[in-house]
C-alpha cells in the first residue's frame, strides 16, 4: 500500500505562501488519462492529497475524486488559508461526500476568517484542520496566541510544523509548542501525511505536532508538469508516462535522506528508565509503545502505529510484566468492549515518569 500520495494538478498559483515548495511555474501537462493510468499501477492508498489553490479549475474534478475516492482511504485538500472564499463556491463539489479533510495552511501575519469557516462547517460533513506554521521567532508566537482562542472555539484540530513538505531547518514543531505554552508533549505514536506526529495540549486543547522524519519512504508526488518524485526538492524524477511498476516501486519504497541547505547539528537525547530495586531497563521504544497504547486503547492498532510486529509488541510487554512481576497492560476479552487494551497503574506510572523527564529535557533546549 502506498502511504500517502501528494498531487498538484494546476500550475495557477497567486504565490501568496513563502517557501512553498510546490510554486511551480512550467507548462501543466498532467491529464485526466494520466492519472488513471498511473492509479492502475498503485493498489491502495492511505492518504490521497490534493495540494494548493485552483485544483477546482479543472473540468474534470468530479470525475477525478470519483478516481481517487476507489483508491484512496482518505482525500485531504492541503490550501492556504486565503482560499476559503473560493472554497465556498465549490461547495457542491465537497458535498459529493468523497473529501474526508480539508487543512488549512496558516502562516504567521494572517488570521482566521471565522465567517466563512462557519458556513463551510455548516454546509458540509468534512473535517477541517489548521495548520499553523512553527517559525521560531517572536511574530509566529504573537500570531499563534491571537488566533488560538478562535480556532478553539471552532473546534478545529490543530496541526502545528513547517511549511508542509518544504523540510525546513529552521522549523521545530515542539520547540514551538514549548513556546506558547504547551503542556503533556507525548512522544511519537504514528504517521500521517508523511510525517511523525505527535500530541500536545495548549490550554487542555489537544494540537498535534508534525515532526518531519530522518528520510522518507512510501511516499509519491505528481507535480502538474506530469513529473512523478518522492517530493517536490526531490533530485530523482521520472515522465509519468515513462514510469512503469519497477520505476514506481523505486520512488515510492527507495528511502531518500531530507534535503538540507546546511548542517545543522541538534542533540539527540536517549532516556532510559531504570526500576531502582529490581534493576530492570525500560528503552524508549517500550515507552513509544505504550504511549500507543494509550493513544489507540488497542494492542494492534498500537503497534501498528509505530511500525512494529504485533507479536513482537505482545512478547515485549510480556518480557517486561515478567521482570517487574506486575501487568502493564490489560486487554478486555469479551462484552462490547472487547479487544480494548489499556494501561494498569503502574503502565501509567512508567508513562508519565519518562514523559516528565523528556519534557524537562524540551523544556531546557527550548531555553
Amino acid at each position: 500500500m502506498l502511504k500517502t500520495m501528494l498531487l498538484s494538478i494546476s500550475n495557477k498559483c497567486a504565490y501568496t505562501c513563502p517557501l512553498c515548495p510546490f510554486q511551480n511555474t512550467g507548462e501543466a501537462k498532467i491529464s485526466q488519462e494520466h492519472i488513471r493510468n498511473l492509479l492502475e499501477k498503485i493498489e491502495t492508498i492511505e492518504d490521497m492529497i490534493l495540494i494548493c489553490t485552483e485544483w477546482y479549475s479543472k473540468a474534470y474534478i468530479d470525475s477525478l475524486l470519483s478516481l481517487f475516492y476507489d483508491k484512496a482511504r482518505k482525500i485531504s485538500l492541503f490550501l492556504p488559508i486565503s482560499e476559503t472564499k473560493n472554497l465556498l463556491k465549490q461547495r457542491k463539489i465537497l458535498q459529493s461526500g468523497f473529501v474526508s479533510n480539508i487543512i488549512f495552511i496558516m502562516y504567521p501575519e494572517t488570521t482566521v476568517p471565522e465567517d466563512d469557516i462557519h458556513t463551510l462547517l455548516s454546509s458540509m460533513d468534512i473535517d477541517i484542520g489548521i495548520w499553523f506554521i512553527a517559525e521560531l521567532n517572536n511574530s509566529s508566537y504573537r500570531t499563534f496566541q491571537k488566533v488560538f482562542p478562535v480556532v478553539r472555539g471552532l473546534g478545529l484540530k490543530i496541526w502545528i510544523g513547517e511549511i508542509p513538505y518544504s523540510y525546513s531547518n529552521s522549523m521545530d514543531p515542539v520547540v514551538f509548542a514549548l513556546k506558547v505554552g504547551g503542556k503533556s508533549i507525548g512522544l511519537p505514536f504514528g504517521s500521517r501525511y508523511g510525517y511523525k506526529i505527535s500530541r500536545a495540549y495548549i490550554d487542555d486543547y489537544p494540537v498535534t505536532l508534525v515532526i518531519r522524519p530522518p528520510m522518507l519512504s512510501n511516499i509519491l508526488y505528481l507535480s502538474p508538469t506530469g513529473e512523478l518524485a518522492k517530493h517536490p526538492k526531490s533530485q530523482f524524477k521520472v515522465k509519468i508516462e515513462e514510469a512503469d511498476t519497477e520505476i514506481l516501486r523505486k520512488i515510492i519504497f527507495m528511502p531518500e535522506n531530507l534535503p538540507s541547505s546546511e548542517f545543522i547539528f541538534t542533540p539527540e537525547v536517549y532516556v532510559i528508565l531504570r526500576e531502582e530495586h529490581k534493576g530492570v531497563e525500560i528503552d524508549p521504544e517500550t515507552i513509544q509503545l505504550l504511549e500507543a497504547i494509550q493513544t489507540f486503547n488497542s494492542l494492534k492498532v498500537a503497534c501498528k502505529s509505530i511500525g512494529i510486529p504485533y507479536s513482537s509488541c505482545v512478547e515485549r510487554i510480556a518480557l517486561l510484566e515478567k521482570k517487574l512481576g506486575k501487568k502493564l497492560v490489560t486487554t478486555i476479552r469479551g462484552g462490547k468492549m472487547k479487544g480494548r487494551s489499556y494501561l494498569s497503574e503502574l503502565g501509567l506510572q512508567i508513562l508519565e515518569t519518562y514523559k516528565k523527564i523528556i519534557f524537562k529535557v524540551n523544556e531546557d533546549l527550548a531555553k
